[in-house]
């Protein structure tokens, strides 16, 4: 018969071709490959971490410190207490009675010629006033909407009074001032030696004073008078020199 024309059938895997070589291996890293891939996935690590870290503190930094409510009136923290207070040996431990580090000013009425106050007496007071640096110490609560609010200096006065010695409550809201902070140093001196000025002036011990220490325009000062009479002076931190004119300026906050 005649020559079929059509073509052998060559089966199901005739047209796949020949078969695709297998990918070669990843090659392997040697030993300083290897330690260079650890490093850098320790320090992603470390740099996410320290993210985290960073974003902690930010937000523990950024968080007011709420004001703890006035302590229980301490008669034994206050020298001299009652009847001869010594304000400035008492300035340590008023400082322990506030978180606020900044002393601004002292006030005394009542002030005897030895210069002590006796808290018993009416009218007398013995006040210290503390504030913190911009933004530092106990800051008022943020908005509903949890916006800060601006830095606050507040402030916390510590009295002595018939009771003891012990604070009020904080002013978180109290503002900085707007010409400047500067804290006042340790006083030099004190109200014995601002009366030992007053007595060398001729002026009648028989009424108790009205005593301040304040950054005055010129520095640290004392302020001296008599209410109701004419006497009166500012000495200068020291207390071995008079003030005058605007080197007296200043008051307490």
């Amino acid at each position: 018969s005649a020559a079929s024309t059509e073509p052998a059938s060559l089966g199901p895997n005739a047209a796949a071709g020949p078969a695709s070589p297998e990918p070669p291996p990843p090659p392997k890293l040697g030993p300083a490959a290897r330690k260079d891939r650890l490093r850098g996935m320790l320090i992603v690590f470390v740099t996410f971490l320290a993210t985290l870290c960073l974003a902690w503190w930010a937000k523990w930094k950024n968080t007011p410190v709420p004001a703890e409510p006035p302590a229980e009136p301490d008669p034994s923290a206050a020298v001299g207490f009652p009847n001869a207070v010594d304000a400035v040996a008492t300035l340590p431990a008023a400082r322990k009675r506030t978180p606020r580090e900044v002393l601004r000013g002292i006030v005394l009425r009542g002030v005897k010629a030895d210069g002590t106050v006796d808290v018993t007496q009416k009218g007398s007071e013995v006040r210290f006033v503390f504030q913190s640096r911009p933004g530092e110490g106990p800051q008022p609560p943020r908005d509903p909407e949890g916006r800060p609010n601006r830095p606050y200096c507040g402030k916390q006065v510590v009295k002595v009074k018939p009771e003891g010695l012990q604070e009020e409550k904080d002013e978180t809201k109290y503002s900085c001032s707007s010409k400047g902070f500067e804290p006042l140093p340790e006083p030099r001196c004190g109200p014995k030696e601002v009366w030992a000025h007053a007595i060398a002036m001729k002026i009648p011990k028989d009424k108790p004073a009205q005593l301040e220490y304040y950054r005055a325009k010129a520095g640290p000062a004392w302020r001296f008078r008599i209410p109701g009479s004419r006497h009166r002076f500012s000495l200068y931190g020291d207390c071995e020199r008079e003030l005058k004119g605007l080197d007296e300026v200043g008051s307490v906050p």
